[in-house]
């Protein structure tokens, strides 16, 4: 399993196209895609699944069946709207065929704009991208409350006061972190606002040479050419790419980066999942 150290967070998991992606945040408490469940992520209490194809979501039953065998509350489970019915039948038949019950599991449908709060500090976006079924990606942001201008400088005791009778004196701040995009063939900074300034952006890649340009348009995968625009115009401190297809080797990986990227300073803003 690979680990990337990625300032104050660290992503952990497997990302390989077409076998599977998995992508741990434990700081976050949260798990982007479940293609597999390696057992040392059965405590993490979030899980957000982009799309119905089984290398981002079949690791589901291992996750749901672990934490019912040991007694612990279901994990919340994010899934795209389309698809949320057919997964819970799914989720039950293997229930059923394993132990003749009911695995005790909590689904929640996600669509498109949705704004889902789900930590005491922490919020995320449920954002467009582009694939050939219907899918989602996930932006998390911090929020912070900060003194409105016209408090600053007053006593703490007059602050305190204030709060106390309910009036309304910081506003909410929302720091993006981490937007994970799953399968996708393109990346739209119009997607969300503050898309552009996360500090790290998980982006797939899963093709990366010439002649595979017709193949990533048709599967609606991103090809290393939409690279060299995306590194141009994101303003956050890290791409980490994943999802490469397993014909490459890490060797042949690290070259095409560095031929489609040959300015070292545009290069070190990306980082490999490899």
């Amino acid at each position: 399993m690979i680990s990337l150290n990625c300032g104050n967070l660290t992503i952990e998991g497997e990302s390989i196209g077409g076998l599977a992606t998995y992508l741990r945040i434990k700081e976050l408490d949260l798990i982007f895609d479940l293609g597999r469940c390696p057992i040392s992520f059965i405590g993490t209490n979030h899980v957000f699944i982009t799309h119905f194809h089984l290398d981002h979501y079949f690791g589901l039953p291992i996750y749901v069946s672990q934490r019912w065998l040991s007694n612990m509350p279901p994990g919340k489970i994010f899934v795209p709207e389309e698809g949320m019915e057919q997964l819970q039948n799914i989720l039950d038949s293997i229930a059923k065929l394993d132990s003749q019950q009911t695995w005790n599991h909590h689904l929640i449908s996600v669509k498109i704009g949705d704004r889902i709060p789900f930590r005491r500090n922490l919020v995320i976006y449920a954002i467009a991208v582009n694939h050939t079924i219907p899918a989602i990606g996930y932006l998390v942001c911090e929020t912070r409350n900060k003194l409105k201008p016209e408090y600053l400088g007053r006593p703490g005791s007059e602050i305190a006061e204030l709060r106390r009778t309910g009036v309304p004196i910081t506003n909410q701040l929302e720091l993006p972190l981490i937007a994970y995009l799953g399968d996708t063939q393109s990346v739209s900074m119009d997607s969300h606002p503050l898309l552009n300034r996360c500090q790290i952006l998980v982006c797939e890649c899963t093709f990366l040479l010439p002649g595979d340009r017709q193949r990533a348009e048709k599967t609606k995968h991103f090809h290393l050419d939409s690279l060299i625009s995306l590194v141009k115009n994101f303003n956050g401190d890290k791409i980490i790419l994943t999802h490469f297809s397993q014909r490459y080797s890490t060797h042949l990986i690290q070259q095409q980066i560095e031929q489609a990227i040959p300015d070292p300073t545009q290069r070190a803003k990306i980082g490999l999942f490899i």
